[in-house]
């Protein structure tokens, strides 16, 4: 699960990020990340839950549009959007890792338990 852990930490960066690029006179960006950041956490935090142990995948959608927000807002795009584009691709590549990324295959988990009977 230490996937999505990565992914609450970014989530901490989008929220924090107007303030360190300095637009909160902005309020589209500044509420808008808070949002974003507000849906990542959400679905990071369900994918700990059994029956929604999937919704990680749901990040791949919202940072294909942070990404497409990121690079077509404005031409050429400020520091505040490069970090979208940023981090966007960094949530697409944390979303695809499972959730049980830091355990053995399953196959030599079932091996291991039938061994030990």
């Amino acid at each position: 699960m230490w996937g999505r852990v990565i992914e609450i930490m970014t989530a901490v960066w989008l929220a924090a990020s107007p303030f360190v690029f300095q637009s909160p006179v902005d309020p589209v960006i500044l509420w808008a990340d808070f949002i974003i950041a507000l849906v990542i956490s959400t679905l990071a935090g369900l994918s700990y839950w059994r029956p929604t142990r999937h919704a990680h995948l749901l990040i791949l959608v919202v940072a294909t549009g942070l990404m497409a927000w990121g690079r077509f807002s404005v031409a050429p795009p400020p520091p505040v959007h490069q970090n979208h584009i940023v981090v966007g691709v960094f949530l697409l590549m944390m979303a695809l890792i499972p959730n049980e990324a830091s355990q053995p295959p399953l196959v030599w988990r079932s091996e291991s338990s039938e061994s030990a009977k």
